[in-house]
């Protein structure tokens, strides 16, 4: 784990309390307090207050003490933090979902109804309190209720192997998928409908 403070140019390691970390998979920021941030590793979930200056494991409801030094333990694929209440926090993990609502003093498993449980991108609905997306193995599902129930969204993708997904930061009905075999994917929809883009653009 590294921050920058002048746009990358210089970059200073902030990995002070993280005992058990081999690898920092992905981080998620509070985006109403920029001093808190989230780390998904190696050791499962690590949380600073300070911007990094420490960091604390949390990973109560997450990964079972006895599975901290394993290899099972490399397994959240995302963090993020809703942006409508940000005591509420998701981690995805290639053992299935979890959420809390206390800043992570706590989880508890969500989505044991998707039929993968190996999720390799989330995304949280910026227009939409509660909506949120995940990508598995067999394709997009949107969940509108915090991960209650899913639905599947997949309608045009020629392979349901999704390995990333994005939205848009000023449409919110458009994402892109990233594809193990077909390429590139856009939908300006909220991901009713997929289109396949161009693996080769033409010279202007």
């Amino acid at each position: 784990m590294f921050e920058s403070r002048n746009a990358g140019e210089r970059w200073t390691k902030r990995m002070d309390g993280m005992k058990e970390v081999l690898m920092v998979v992905t981080l998620g920021m509070d985006p109403t307090r920029s001093s808190v941030l989230y780390a998904g590793t190696s050791g499962g979930v690590y949380k600073s207050v300070n911007q990094g200056a420490h960091w604390q494991q949390v990973n109560h409801g997450l990964v079972p003490e006895g599975m901290v030094k394993t290899s099972r333990a490399l397994s959240v694929t995302s963090v993020q933090v809703d942006p409508f209440t940000t005591e509420t926090v998701y981690a995805a993990t290639l053992a299935g979902l979890y959420k809390t609502t206390d800043g992570a003093a706590s989880w508890v498993r969500i989505g044991e109804s998707l039929q993968d449980q190996m999720i390799v991108s989330m995304v949280l609905d910026r227009a939409r309190p509660g909506v949120m997306y995940v990508a598995a193995r067999d394709g997009i599902h949107r969940s509108d209720d915090g991960g209650k129930s899913w639905v599947a969204l997949n309608e045009g993708l020629a392979t349901t192997n999704i390995r990333s997904l994005a939205q848009s930061a000023l449409d919110p009905q458009l994402f892109y998928a990233g594809t193990n075999g077909s390429g590139l994917y856009r939908s300006t929809d909220g991901g009713a409908h997929w289109e396949a883009l161009p693996s080769v653009f033409p010279k202007e």
